[in-house]
């Protein structure tokens, strides 16, 4: 098992030497706006009755995730049904109470904390929410036969043993958020990373989901399994309850699943940043992983000629993000149904993550984020990711120990 962090210091000159080759893209247009403000546009809508939290689309319906709500929503956005998933009560959830949780007569609030769509054994719907002890719900919507609404066919996702373990597959998620990426080839598997906020409710480490973690559905659909013990890390013991972790956005494209991070920018450090993981999509277990800053730079045009670093925006902190394929763009120097990050930044407050209202958008094509990991890599210019090893020491990519091996060559050492 192998990870790595890609060192932000070397990065930061690659970083600056795009965005020098793409100011062009911040120059304001010299073509006047055509858009005519006094027309009324008469749009679809769709309101929920709690706060929207997750949407995803399957076969031409969207179902919306929200608090105690999960809707199916046709095109022109009707409500075509509605499943409730809360308030619960304790004693009602699909995983087990834990220890010193609230009384059966108390309910909760069932937040929609994922919400994953899968395709080779039936068109499903996994819901996964926070009242759930990290246990997922499966909506089956066409079992090959006709065609279900979103609460006709629900169970648990899990097959009840083990359950309630802190290595139980069938948990998949926490209560302070979670990214969760469905990658189907021959299997069914769950990239999930797990968010860790300090002060927040279930994030203290001992018996909840691990941090990062690979599940693999099994074929029998109660549940999922892990391939071994090596399918999922967790923060450092140290670091447990007390360091800011987020997970932001998820996506997979080619043969690599990607995750977007907020949290602190080193190890002894008090600011933040971003930073974006890169996986093996093909993995069963944690093998390939690795990790760098993303940053969002915004250059006052009449400070270009400055000394280096006046007049630059740095904005650190990721807030959403979204990847589409996009058509030819000179600017970007991509082509045509090439992967590009769209991601909208914000400046934190000082020494933390929280937003302030100073924003930006950037565009990153993702051949040259992988071409940084490559370079970096084959250079080896990383180090182990600390929050992760506990050790931040100098490791290679790929190193055969005693005869080592790097980037094609056999080193003796």
């Amino acid at each position: 098992m192998k990870f790595l962090w890609l060192d932000a210091a070397q990065l930061l000159v690659l970083l600056w030497s795009l965005r020098r080759s793409a100011e062009a893209d911040c120059h304001q247009s010299s073509q006047p706006s055509k858009l005519n403000f006094s027309v009324t546009y008469d749009l679809p809508t769709f309101t929920a009755d709690s706060p929207v939290q997750n949407m995803v689309a399957l076969n031409g319906i969207l179902y919306v995730g929200a608090v105690n709500r999960i809707y199916a929503v046709s095109p022109n956005l009707t409500r075509l049904s509605e499943y409730r998933t809360g308030p619960k009560s304790a004693n009602e959830p699909c995983g087990r109470i834990q220890d010193g949780e609230v009384a059966a007569n108390v309910s909760v609030d069932n937040h929609n904390v994922a919400l994953v769509v899968e395709t080779i054994y039936d068109n499903g719907l996994f819901s996964c929410g926070s009242a759930d002890n990290g246990v997922c719900r499966r909506h089956v919507l066409d079992d090959g036969t006709h065609l279900k609404t979103v609460e006709e066919d629900v169970y648990c996702f899990s097959d009840y043993r083990d359950r309630g373990q802190p290595s139980d597959p069938n948990r998949v998620v926490r209560p302070s958020g979670a990214q969760v990426l469905n990658v189907e080839s021959n299997v069914i598997h769950f990239f999930v990373g797990n968010s860790e906020i300090p002060g927040a409710n279930g994030t203290a480490g001992g018996d909840e989901p691990h941090t990062m973690s690979v599940h693999k559905m099994k074929t029998s659909q109660n549940g999922f399994t892990f391939f071994s013990n090596r399918s999922y890390i967790d923060l450092i013991p140290a670091l447990q309850g007390n360091y800011f972790l987020r997970y932001v956005y998820s996506f997979h494209s080619g043969p690599f699943t990607y995750f977007l991070t907020v949290q602190r920018a080193g190890r002894d450090s008090q600011a933040y940043h971003t930073r974006i993981v890169r996986m093996c999509s093909s993995d069963l277990q944690i093998r390939r992983y690795v990790e760098m800053p993303l940053q969002c730079f915004s250059t006052d045009k009449r400070r270009r000629r400055s000394p280096a670093g006046d007049g630059v925006k740095v904005f650190n902190v990721l807030q959403a993000a979204h990847v589409a394929k996009v058509g030819r763009n000179a600017y970007l120097r991509v082509e045509e149904g090439e992967d590009v990050l769209f991601a909208a930044f914000a400046r934190s407050k000082p020494n933390s993550p929280e937003p302030t209202a100073n924003s930006a958008v950037c565009a990153f094509p993702l051949k040259y984020i992988n071409n940084l990991f490559k370079s970096h890599m084959q250079g080896c210019k990383t180090v182990e990711p600390y929050h992760f090893t506990g050790s931040d020491r100098k490791s290679c990519y790929n190193v055969i120990t005693g005869g080592r091996k790097v980037n094609g060559k056999r080193i003796m050492g």
